[in-house]
């Protein structure tokens, strides 16, 4: 065997690239991947080199222990390197598995959609991806056009919110209500944006008589963490069943327990959409994963016959391994009643989070979420720059705890816990936040004096 260094000098093996300094992949990445997003990160000191990752920590390669409360935008809701999600992974690939094959027996997959029928057995068709929630999305997509194609080819349009977040797909972004995230490229036609949390404009649309499917976040999580009325998923819901509407709930951030509930649509009594969305907190980081769950019904509308069930196929798709960290992490949370733990624990984070804000009403202007998913909005200062950069900066690079704003809006500050994170983690985050707002607030009188 000739080695592949051999035949391309320079060529780095995986237990080469393990030992790798900080400097070295910082210039690799500079130079083969995404320049100007490791710039981003590297100008707000977030950007370093990670060796290790347990539960609501990691640490860096100066031996710094950090506490993450971002997690990937809420994958790791159950820890980094959950032991029982990669020891499951690890008992998988110990079998020798076939993983992938278009027309084989599936047993982990169907296993896994076998229970989630058991969780929401309202809805007992399950397709998975190998990706993330995009992939997710435009899964759900195309679903409901080729339903509403077989069955009402004069309904042509899908119903999204202003200021959501689905993805950055070409299909996701179309159905985003963020024009930020649809410039330089062309956009699928036949979607109407209207404000989220308004029933009166899902009506007027429905009315129209040529809508296929709404879709919209449980939670507006690149938005902001925006909760809408009490009264708004109910009603579109009733509004979706009398103008024959498909009701599409993008669970990507706020479902698998993120917000208290197993899938984020069961905090509304009673409330089923016709399909949801699943991604993110079901990997819990150790691969990638994504999917949805459709009521049985309207997946045969579109899937339903010999002549359309190849007509949403992947390499990828229903693989076996994907579906091996999905189960076990659904496993996990309900023989560890992970959602009730997110409420308790939601519930103490939001009052002293509350008291914060009390503290500093001029910086810190509401605490936005529900369980693990929080959003603080801050105020702006005298330039109309938002303070949330700059906190989140602070809190990272003096006291090691990270946050992460809104893409797109300077105000917001996301903070999304794991179950690891104790009440004494809890203290370490109010702190850093408390002595980074009194810096910000310092930095604003020495300017203003």
């Amino acid at each position: 065997m000739t080695k592949a260094s051999g035949l391309y000098p320079g060529f780095i093996s995986l237990e080469e690239s393990l030992e790798l300094s900080e400097g070295q992949v910082r210039q690799m990445q500079l130079d083969h991947m995404n320049e100007y997003r490791t710039k981003l990160g590297l100008e707000g000191g977030l950007t370093f080199d990670i060796k290790r990752a347990e539960g609501c920590y990691i640490w860096d390669a100066d031996g710094n222990k950090r506490l993450d409360f971002i997690g990937c935008v809420g994958v790791y809701l159950l820890g980094h390197n959950n032991p029982f999600v990669v020891e499951n992974v690890r008992k998988y690939l110990a079998t020798k598995p076939l993983t992938m094959d278009p027309l084989a027996l599936k047993p982990v997959t169907a296993a896994f959609a076998h229970n989630m029928a058991l969780v929401t057995p309202e809805l007992t068709r399950t397709i998975i991806n190998g990706g993330g929630g995009a992939e997710a999305v435009e899964a759900a997509l195309k679903l409901v056009r080729i339903a509403a194609g077989r069955k009402h080819p004069e309904r042509k349009r899908i119903v999204s919110t202003l200021n959501s977040f689905h993805g950055k797909t070409l299909g996701a972004v179309s159905a985003g209500g963020k024009d930020v995230w649809r410039r330089w490229q062309p956009v699928i036609s036949d979607h109407t944006y209207i404000p989220y949390g308004d029933l009166d404009a899902v009506e007027e649309e429905f009315r129209k008589g040529d809508v296929i499917a709404f879709i919209a976040e449980t939670i507006q999580g690149e938005g902001g963490v925006v909760v809408p009325p009490e009264d708004y998923f109910p009603g579109v819901r009733k509004l979706c069943d009398e103008y024959g509407v498909y009701m599409i709930m993008d669970e990507v951030q706020a479902g698998s327990c993120r917000t208290g509930y197993v899938w984020a649509h069961q905090y509304y009594e009673g409330l089923v959409p016709d399909i949801f969305t699943f991604a993110k907190g079901i990997s819990d980081g150790v691969l990638p994963v994504s999917g949805i769950q459709v009521k049985d019904s309207v997946y045969r509308e579109a899937y339903g016959s010999y002549d359309s069930a190849m007509m949403h196929t992947a390499t990828y798709q229903d693989n076996n391994i994907s579906a091996a960290v999905a189960l076990s992490s659904l496993q996990y949370m309900i023989e560890h009643d992970v959602a009730g733990h997110v409420r308790r624990m939601g519930k103490l984070f939001f009052e002293k989070l509350e008291r914060v804000r009390e503290r500093f009403p001029d910086i810190l202007a509401e605490v936005r979420g529900r369980g693990f998913m929080i959003g603080l909005k801050f105020g702006r200062d005298g330039e109309g720059a938002g303070y949330a950069n700059r906190v989140a900066a602070i809190m990272a690079q003096k006291h090691f705890v990270h946050t992460m704003t809104s893409t797109n809006d300077d105000t917001i500050l996301r903070c999304y816990p794991n179950i690891a994170t104790t009440e004494e983690d809890f203290d370490w985050f109010l702190d850093a936040l408390t002595s980074s707002i009194r810096e910000v607030v310092g930095a604003e009188e020495v300017l203003a004096s």
